[in-house]
């Protein structure tokens, strides 16, 4: 299996090749394994789980009292246990005659078995019961322990590739009804099989009695028990079974896999199922917080394992990696807590991730080369230690600091490979004014969008800086000049060059009577991520401070766990930092000392609350209570601050890229901190005035506005609501040539219109297009004054967009598919098997054929899976017909003239349905990369017979109708009446 994967790692399409050996392989032996009255538990990559009962069928209703269990006539009935380890015995041989050796397609690669059989009492646990973020249903695992599978433990190391071992305790109850093999030397204890006694037992009998008393389909679920197994079966693989469209759930998937082995429980102690249950809702708690999903969870032979996956649907984030070691950092802590030894193993690529198994017992997994790199990884690693892999570092966030360790050869691997050791970076102890009186982002420290280290975006605050001038400097941006309105002065790229030192000096300007920055005001700027609302937000805070003497408080909040307290820690720092601008040494540098100082009397009672979050950056707990005591506070101290100064309040909200109830309450606080605050902005412009104070203008970023909030209702009465979309095709090309640093008329067109159709005009989509392009496409040549000569462009049509993998657009474009309903889904992905315009019959005929048994209904759920995604702009309705026909003549095609395509489309039965296509080059780059080869092949093989049939068929069957009518005379009867 090693050998397979590291094969196949370097094929494109490895993982889904994989797949389809494992299910080709799975088959057979899972039909073996069921023909014994075994039962499949658990999946864990390359070995299972089996588990054969230990029923007495002398008392099943199916028995019929002359033949034994065992199945050979005349021999007494061995009794349960041993019966079972028989017939365990019995399938181990057959499976070894099978299937041993199996070849996979693979040059120079077969599989071998080993197998390991131990039996006695097993304990049957259901733990865990945390609900995930992307459903309202528990979710629990169903595993075995006990000490047959501490004897199997054993056991497997002294069993060679092709042979069966058997512990002590299994050997006793078929000592005399099996061959034994070579003897295991260093532990004569331990017996191998050679094959069965025929003189007694053979396989046809055992097999024939196990499955005439088999009951098991009796008890199996029926359909009004749905609710009792949906809670073992992932989410969206239970959404793909209730609309039918289980094949869409295998994908090609970008995750990041995490492998943790605990130690130090004891599964069958008086409290160790207790102890495995806590564990377990535990790490499921810790996972579900950063929006993760627990794979698998076994007790085998190297102890507890958990396999946990970011990046699986329906919970997909561009920062998947971040939150992958982010959630390993919580359970290291859950581990000490219990005192437990854990070691994790954390690693990211491209995954086969649907189900593995055959059609009687299947499994979600995930396989791949990643998979086993994260295994491999969790084995080096020290106790309570982190290992991840080079993918993993290049694409996680600043949140994070990775150390190199010396590399580790791993089995598998011929080269060594890289590891790393994550730890946390410090949070910034300064944000907003700074002693050096310059402003700090909160953005500068934490991500948004779920942006990635390997974007230009996220590396330092200079490449931020160089962000603004570029997409600010545009100057027919819709979003910059609205903007310059407000602040009364044009964008001056000369603010953003260098790190600006704020002064306490006059204001140098003066924004316009009316808006915001002169008599106070809501600003809400929304729009899709990429979209400009950071560098918008930027410019006015530098401008404000600058010219206008208005400084900055902020408020910002999401992705993460928790992120409340920051919310509440930043308001109350940046209150004190503009404090202590204005007046240095007024305050103490301790901010609660420096707090208690400033806030009111009244307030005394609040301030308690506020220490563990001001001391301890990092605090995650109690949320709700420091926010609520942190506004209490904010509320007090800006009427205060507004006496000396004017403020920019900035209040953003960062969803990162799932929307659950998870998230949604998150969403829910910032708006209700929005609203609070938005009472004191208009308190302020009534009464600020007389009361002698300066302005305050609020400023809200979100991506998305919430309708009907206080703060989204005034800003839309007083045309201060600013919602971004794309550039226009004339902004993408000064955007590009300034990115480029070259002269418009340089930038070549065929790089123009590729830019254009694939992001849309979102800015960050366009600088990681050319980022991506300036790698393998682009050529840009510099003359001896270092000034750019021409800008070339090579083979830009055939790039692969869809391995753009730790781009913001990529990752974006993965989210919104996942946000669709699985039919929606099923959709999108099978019309981008068609290069051209499709059909619904075309799409109807892989899932709901009219030749197959559909309804009405079928093709009505397909219909406005259709519509819905033509309303979502996905795919385009086509408003004629463009059947086009292509004639071989050499290497030259041919097609047709417009008014032949018309008189064709006419005279088909296609000619009155309606055709759609997809255009989105983005969407179809990604989604059709998710769709499995052989998924692809058969989307396209079904409408072409489909299309077949509804041309050929009806005039067929009206020819066999015409013959069926006529009157038949055999030819020989017709013979005889001639010859009469």
């Amino acid at each position: 299996f090693t050998d397979l994967t590291e094969r196949l790692a370097k094929e494109s399409n490895g993982a889904e090749l994989l797949s389809q050996c494992l299910m080709n392989f799975f088959t057979p032996l899972i039909e073996l394994i069921n023909s014994y009255r075994g039962d499949v538990i658990k999946f864990s990559g390359d070995a299972l789980t089996i588990y054969f009962q230990a029923v007495d069928d002398t008392m099943s209703p199916k028995y019929n009292c002359v033949v034994p269990p065992h199945g050979t006539y005349g021999l007494p009935d061995l009794g349960p246990m041993a019966t079972s380890v028989l017939r365990a015995s019995a399938c181990c041989i057959e499976i070894h005659k099978r299937l041993h050796m199996w070849e996979t397609g693979i040059s120079g690669v077969a599989f071998c078995l080993r197998i390991a059989v131990g039996c006695g009492n097993i304990s049957i646990l259901q733990v865990g019961g945390e609900t995930p973020p992307a459903t309202r249903v528990p979710r629990h695992e169903y595993l075995i322990a006990g000490p047959p599978l501490e004897q199997i433990s054993h056991v497997e190391s002294m069993a060679k590739n092709g042979e069966t071992c058997l512990s002590p305790q299994a050997w006793e109850y078929v000592k005399d009804c099996v061959i034994e093999g070579r003897p295991v030397e260093a532990h004569p204890e331990y017996h191998l099989l050679l094959r069965m006694d025929e003189s007694k037992y053979t396989f046809p009998t055992i097999k024939h009695a196990a499955m005439e008393n088999d009951n098991r389909m009796d008890k199996q679920f029926t359909l009004s028990q749905l609710n009792i197994i949906r809670r073992y079966i992932p989410s969206a693989v239970y959404k793909q079974i209730e609309c039918g469209t289980l094949v869409y759930v295998n994908e090609m998937r970008n995750v990041s896999v995490i492998f943790i082995n605990g130690a130090g429980l004891d599964v069958m102690s008086s409290k160790g199922a207790a102890l495995v249950q806590d564990l377990v809702v535990n790490v499921q708690k810790a996972c579900y917080q950063h929006e993760g999903t627990l794979n698998k969870f076994l007790i085998d032979d190297k102890g507890i394992l958990f396999l946990l996956v970011f990046g699986l649907p329906p919970l997909v984030h561009t920062d998947d990696p971040t939150r992958s070691v982010l959630a390993c950092f919580d359970m290291v802590k859950i581990f000490r807590r219990m005192d437990l030894v854990g070691k994790f193993g954390v690693s990211t690529g491209r995954s086969y991730c649907g189900v593995c198994g055959s059609a009687r017992r299947m499994e979600y997994s995930v396989l791949g080369d990643c998979v086993n790199l994260a295994g491999r990884l969790m084995n080096s690693a020290p106790p309570h230690g982190i290992f991840c892999d080079e993918e993993t570092m290049n694409r996680s966030s600043n949140e994070l600091i990775f150390h190199a360790l010396a590399p580790i050869k791993v089995k598998g691997r011929a080269s060594s490979i890289a590891v790393f050791q994550p730890v946390k970076k410090d949070v910034a102890l300064e944000i907003g004014l700074t002693q050096e009186r310059n402003i700090r982002f909160p953005w500068y420290d934490h991500p948004f969008a779920g942006g990635s280290v390997g974007l230009e975006d996220m590396q330092d605050s200079d490449s931020l800086k160089k962000n603004v001038q570029r997409l600010c400097g545009v100057k027919t941006w819709v979003g910059i000049i609205k903007v310059s309105e407000m602040l009364g002065g044009a964008f001056m790229k000369d603010l953003h060059k260098s790190t600006m030192t704020i002064t306490n000096a006059p204001a140098t300007a003066s924004a316009p009577p009316g808006s915001p920055f002169h008599d106070g005001g809501i600003i809400v700027i929304s729009g899709d991520s990429g979209m400009g609302k950071v560098e918008l937000v930027e410019h006015m805070v530098i401008y404000a401070g600058t010219k206008l003497n208005a400084l900055p408080v902020f408020g910002t909040m999401g992705p993460r766990p928790g992120d409340s307290v920051r919310l509440a820690t930043e308001l109350i720092k940046t209150c004190l930092s503009v404090y202590r601008h204005i007046d240095p040494k007024s305050l103490s540098p301790d901010d609660f000392q420096a707090l208690q100082k400033l806030a009111p009397p009244e307030l005394a009672r609040v301030l308690p609350k506020l220490s563990p979050a001001l001391k301890d950056s990092s605090l995650r707990e109690g949320g709700t209570e420091i926010l609520d005591a942190s506004l209490e506070v904010t509320m007090a101290l800006l009427p205060i601050l507004l006496k000396k100064t004017a403020i920019v309040l900035v209040l953003q909200f960062e969803y990162g890229t799932s929307l659950f109830p998870k998230t949604l309450e998150d969403q829910a606080i910032f708006w209700k901190v929005v609203t609070r605050l938005t009472e004191l902005v208009e308190r302020e412009m009534k009464q600020g005035r007389s009361l002698g104070h300066k302005p305050l203008a609020m400023v809200v970023v979100s991506r998305d506005a919430e309708e009907g909030n206080s703060a989204v209702n005034f800003a839309k009465e007083r045309d201060t609501y600013i919602h971004l979309t794309g550039l226009t095709e004339e902004n993408i090309l000064e955007y590009m040539s300034s990115y480029l640093n070259v002269p418009e008329q340089m930038v070549p067109q065929v790089l123009r219109q590729f830019v254009t159709a694939v992001t849309l005009g979102n800015p960050r989509h366009i600088r990681e297009t050319i980022d991506q392009l300036l790698e393998s496409c682009i050529q840009v040549h510099v003359g001896a004054n270092k000034q750019v000569k021409h800008i070339e462009c090579k083979d830009i049509d055939k790039i692969n967009i869809s391995s753009w993998q730790h781009t913001a657009m990529v990752g974006n474009t993965v989210c919104l598919l996942e946000s669709l309903d699985p039919l929606e889904a099923a959709v999108l992905k099978m019309s981008t098997c068609f290069t051209g315009s499709f059909t619904l019959p075309d799409l109807a005929a892989s899932t709901c054929s009219r030749w197959a048994d559909a309804t009405h209904f079928d093709f009505l759920r397909l219909y406005k899976a259709i519509h819905q995604l033509v309303e979502s702009e996905i795919i385009e309705e086509i408003p004629e017909a463009e059947v086009t026909q292509r004639r071989a003549a050499g290497d030259s095609t041919m097609s047709m003239s417009k008014k032949q395509s018309q008189k064709q489309a006419k005279d088909s039965p296609y000619g009155t349905t309606q055709y759609f296509q997809m255009r989105n080059v983005l969407i179809r780059a990604v989604g059709g990369a998710m769709v499995l080869e052989a998924q692809k092949k058969s989307v396209k093989r079904q409408a072409l017979i489909d299309r077949a049939l509804w041309r050929e068929l009806p005039g067929r069957m009206e020819e066999l109708a015409k013959k069926r009518q006529a009157q038949h005379i055999p030819w020989y009867y017709e013979q005889a009446f001639r010859r009469m």
